[in-house]
Formats: C-alpha cells, structure tokens, sequence
C-alpha cells in the first residue's frame, strides 16, 4: 500500500510540473539536446559505478571476498530496487544479497550498507556545506536564495555532525551521550534506536580495527559525488543551462537530492524534480523540467543495467533459504528420531 501511495505521488508531482510548464517549449529544449555534453554525462555512470564498486569491495572485502563483477552485478540490482523502495532503501537490497549467498551474517551486512549510505549523507552534506558559505560569501544571489542556503547550510550541518557522532567518535569520549543510550536502552520502545547507534560505533571499531583506513574510504566517497555532480553539470549543459554560477550549482543540486530522499515518492520522481525548478529560479521552468528529466536518467539508467542481475540474485535467495528450510527440517527430524 505504502509502495503504492509513492507511485500515486511521484505521478501526481511530475503530472503537475508538466501541467504548469509550456510543454511546446519543453519539447523544444529536448530536441536542442547538445549531444556532446549529453554524451559525457552519460559516460560518467562508468567513473561512477566504479568508484562505488571500488569502495564496496574495500568495505565488505575485510570480512569476505567479493570480486569487481559481484561488486558491480550487487550495485546495479541495488539501483533496480530504488525504483520500487523510497528514499533509497533498495541500496540496503546488498546486504541482503551478501546474507543470502553466506558471505556475512544479516546483521553486520546491513550496519555495512547502513555505514555506506550515511557517508553518503555526509559528503554531500559537507559539499552543500562548502558552497553555502562560498555563495553567502558573495551575497550576489536574491534574498529568497540566501535564505534556502541557509536552510540548506543547517540542514547539512546537522548531516554532517550526526555522522560523524555516529561513526568517528568513540562512546566512551562522550559520557552526555553514553548516559543517552543508556536511558534508550532501559525503554522498551526505544531498545531498537539504541541498538542502531551502537551497532553503527561497533562497525566502524570493527572496520578500523582490520585497517579500513577510514580516510581511503571517505577520500573515496568524495570522489563518488564530484563524479555525481560533474554528471549533473553536463546535463545542464546539454540543454544550453547558462551561465550557471558554480556556487549556486553546489549548494542547490545537493539540497535538491536531499529533498529527493524524503520518503513521499519513488526515487525521488516529483520532489527532486519540482526542487530543481524553483531552486534555480533564473532559468526558464520548461528548461528545468528538462534538466530534471535527464537527471532522472541517473537512477533510471542503472536500474534498468540491473534487471539483468537482479532477478538472478533473487532466484538465488529463493533457493537458499529453501535449502535453510530443507536442512532445518531435516536437523529436526533426527532430532526426533534420536529422542524416540
């Protein structure tokens, strides 16, 4: 139901926007499609799978082998179950798939996935960051942007600290918040958010303690997002977006990414889309609404890639944990046998 109600909120949102904007002149933007910046945008999803492959292996390889074919296979289907969960959660799709082939137990392949996907958060966050205090710095921009980078600043500041309280500060360097788990921990209802946060502390210890190097991975994150947002760029480009202020670009695309990842909508269809066009109000809304569909084509594209492989993965599950029931079922019956 909930999946559903996504979908009817992804189609309303962008039936919308295509209601409000000249959808002649949308058309006309298409077709003017500069072909070379559009080319470029679209070879860098091969940086990018690879960087992401690159720092998934590194993640995972401290615990069990996973080779660049199983890394890149496990990201593309990943990408194909964000078009069906919101806000992402298909990602979390990979430390299912490590568990259902044996490689890790459930609970240390998803704090891995979880760890993966909040530095995400953080490097952009650190990203939109640096171009809010650049683009308040120069206080060229209209009032009603200075006051959304402000929100967005805030917004990325709270990211950023909760990362790294989460994953780069130790419990006992904090006794304000090791009294606050504690008091999580002595409520029923709330045992399940305790256990999240010292999960993400044990799993970072855990990582660091087998030599991670944290800062390779992060170093890594960075470049994983300069390559997302190099993409954008050129989709701007592609339909003649400019000139398109480079502070502007870095502190607005990442907060329109962020307000993507609300869970109302599919992949963010709709949200990210209406974002773009009111954060980037100098440019035409038809020309925006086109910015927005390319984009879109950064989680479509994959997702489509991963089709190919999601459907093996899931077929293999299947028939692991039908083997797990065989095999249980069979431990039980000579249980029983041994009892008579």
């Amino acid at each position: 139901m909930k999946r559903f109600i996504s979908f009817c909120i992804s189609g309303g949102l962008l039936a919308l926007l295509f209601y409000k904007v000249d959808r002649v002149q949308l058309l006309g933007y298409l077709r003017s499609t500069h072909f070379g910046w559009f080319a470029l945008a679209l070879f860098m999803f091969v940086p990018q799978i690879w960087l992401i492959a690159w720092r998934w292996r590194r993640l995972v390889s401290l615990f069990t082998h996973v080779s660049w074919r199983e890394a890149v296979q496990q990201i593309l289907a990943s990408n194909t179950m964000n078009l069906i969960l919101p806000s992402k959660l298909g990602d979390l799709s990979k430390g299912v798939f490590l568990h259902r082939m044996g490689r890790l137990d459930l609970s240390r392949a998803m704090n891995i996935v979880i760890f993966e996907k909040m530095l995400d958060v953080g490097t952009l966050a650190g990203v939109m960051l640096i171009g809010v205090c650049l683009l308040l710095m120069r206080g060229t921009e209209s009032q009603m942007l200075r006051h959304v980078a402000v929100l967005g600043g805030a917004m990325g500041l709270l990211a950023v600290a909760a990362v790294a309280l989460l994953y780069f500060v130790r419990l006992e360097d904090l006794p304000p918040f090791a009294k606050f788990m504690a008091w999580l921990a002595a409520r029923p209802k709330l045992v399940k958010v305790e256990r999240f946060f010292r999960a993400a502390h044990e799993t970072i210890v855990l990582l660091q303690s087998r030599g991670a190097r944290r800062g390779v991975i992060c170093s890594l994150s960075v470049a994983i997002w300069f390559a997302h947002l190099i993409q954008i760029y050129f989709f701007f480009l592609s339909l003649g977006a400019r000139p398109l202020p480079p502070f502007q670009f870095v502190t607005m695309v990442p907060l329109a990414i962020f307000i993507g990842l609300l869970p109302l909508t599919i992949a963010g269809f709709g949200t990210r889309d209406g974002a773009l066009i009111a954060l980037f109000p100098q440019f035409d809304s038809s020309l925006m609404l086109g910015v927005a569909l390319y984009v879109n084509l950064r989680y479509i594209l994959p997702a489509i890639a991963g089709m190919l492989f999601l459907n093996r993965y899931l077929i293999y599950a299947r028939a692991l944990a039908v083997e797990k029931r065989l095999s249980s079922a069979d431990s039980a019956s000579v249980g029983e046998g041994e009892a008579k």
